[in-house]
């Protein structure tokens, strides 16, 4: 029988280990017995014994950490490079029980007191044979004491290693206990260890079960490349009334987000665009989808260039199926170029904003983006990282914050948000947009995840930023 084959059958039966089952495995097979911490004699032979023909036939291994060697290494008295035997382990799990036993003696002590004390109060309730517990002052005998008087905590005793309890009392019975005792030094009554071990014991067991809303069940749609995404992608043609594409700040008007701001506002010019597949992911019977776990990623881009530079002036968002079919076209495109492209959302992560990742395109040079149209993409696509100060100030001049401690007279709100300049000049934004980014990036982009402890997260909170918290 192989090893593998083995070791499977004997982790099904450890898992009917507390069910009551007895299977019967055949004779020449091995265990492998993990020593864990605080392990005791009686539970490892326990573990080790159901293997019934242990000593005849079938046999155990036994699978010691690095933590329960050095243990059992310090117990000895020996390097570590020893090699362990079975009498180390069983001298190990005697020595564990030993430890056990010390830990366990102060709650069996308080047990068996109690016990001695309701027996007693039992047996003086009793009248003919029969108990009644109808006197409420009987009753209450039986109640435990909450706190300790200032008496039994402040008051020299004699034997400062046990508790009054155990000490001023004449019954035989606990007088055995606290003989018992005695006989461990130092055991610790008032440790922690006790007392988390009695609430354990009394504490209610709390069982949370999470209910995960999901999306209502829906049709993929079917895709397809318009002509103008063609003329776009080859020629650099930006048609202005299209059904092909649209501004890309306009596809956010479905999300639970578009109710916070007036998304128009921000698509003011045609510069960052996204085309019309990339908007619809599936089919709808209803004209007002705010279903945000339908929202396509930012993966695909293609740009254009300006015609008497090598500087990017139009993006546009593409769905995976466009690029597809466009991407061994790309190679002879002149004025366009295909990039991939993801939002930063980690530290540890480069930035692809500059978009020189991976381009496909028939121009020898690689284009440049100007920062602000790449920190519109940004936002658009949901980065939680800002790379440099440069870009967090392009940041704030876009949404209308106060990047930097402002000159007196302007008016900011506690968001960052400027709500007047000097002289009463109103910003170019009606409202704060930092409520909608919130929304949009963390259930939108992020599916619900948070975003406070992130660049994003942190300006749109009102915090400002130095140069020296973007320097790797």
């Amino acid at each position: 029988m192989s090893a593998s084959v083995s070791y499977y059958y004997l982790e099904a039966y450890a898992e009917n280990l507390h069910s009551g089952i007895d299977l019967k495995l055949p004779p020449d097979y091995r265990a492998v017995v993990t020593l864990g911490a605080n392990l005791t004699k009686d539970r490892l032979v326990q573990a080790c014994m159901r293997m019934r023909k242990l000593g005849k036939s079938q046999s155990v291994v036994f699978c010691v950490s690095e933590k329960i060697r050095t243990k059992i290494d310090a117990i000895k008295d020996r390097t570590h490079d020893a090699t362990i035997t079975v009498s180390d382990v069983i001298h190990w799990a005697i020595t564990e029980t030993c430890a056990e036993i010390r830990r366990s003696m102060p709650l069996w002590a308080t047990q068996g007191e109690r016990f001695v004390r309701h027996n007693k109060l039992w047996r003086d309730l009793n009248i003919n044979g029969k108990a009644t517990l109808l006197d409420a002052s009987r009753a209450a005998k039986f109640l435990e004491k909450e706190a300790e008087s200032i008496e039994a905590r402040y008051r020299p005793q004699r034997d400062k290693n046990l508790p009054a309890y155990l000490t001023q009392t004449s019954d035989a019975d606990v007088v055995r206990i606290a003989d018992r005792c005695r006989q461990f030094d130092n055991l610790q009554f008032n440790a922690s260890s006790l007392q988390e071990e009695q609430e354990r014991e009394l504490s209610p067991e709390i069982e949370e079960e999470r209910q995960v809303q999901r999306a209502l069940a829906a049709s993929p749609a079917r895709h397809t490349l318009h002509q103008d995404v063609r003329n776009f992608a080859f020629h650099g043609t930006v048609k202005t009334f299209t059904s092909a594409y649209t501004t890309a700040w306009v596809l956010l008007t479905g999300t639970s987000a578009a109710s916070l701001f007036p998304i128009s506002v921000l698509a003011k010019d045609m510069h960052l665009l996204a085309t019309t597949d990339f908007a619809t992911t599936v089919t709808t019977t209803s004209s007002k989808n705010t279903s945000d776990i339908f929202q396509r990623p930012v993966q695909w881009l293609l740009t254009k260039r300006s015609p008497s530079g090598n500087h990017i002036v139009t993006v546009m968002a593409i769905s995976p199926y466009e690029a597809n079919v466009l991407y061994p076209l790309m190679k002879n495109a002149k004025s366009t170029s295909l990039h991939l492209y993801k939002p930063r959302s980690n530290l540890g992560y480069a930035p692809l904003d500059c978009l020189d990742f991976h381009i496909i395109t028939g121009q020898p040079s690689t284009p440049t983006i100007p920062r602000a149209l790449a920190v519109q993409l940004n936002l658009f696509a949901g980065q939680l990282y800002i790379t440099s100060h440069e870009d967090y100030m392009e940041i704030c001049d876009f949404l209308g914050l106060a990047g930097e401690i402002t000159p007196a007279g302007w008016k900011v709100d506690v968001d960052g948000f400027i709500l007047e300049y000097a002289g009463g000049q109103r910003p170019r934004l009606p409202k704060s947009p930092n409520t909608f980014l919130k929304v949009m990036i963390s259930k939108v982009r992020r599916n619900g995840e948070g975003i406070t402890r992130t660049h994003m997260g942190a300006l749109l909170d009102g915090k400002l930023f130095v140069a020296s918290d973007f320097e790797a």
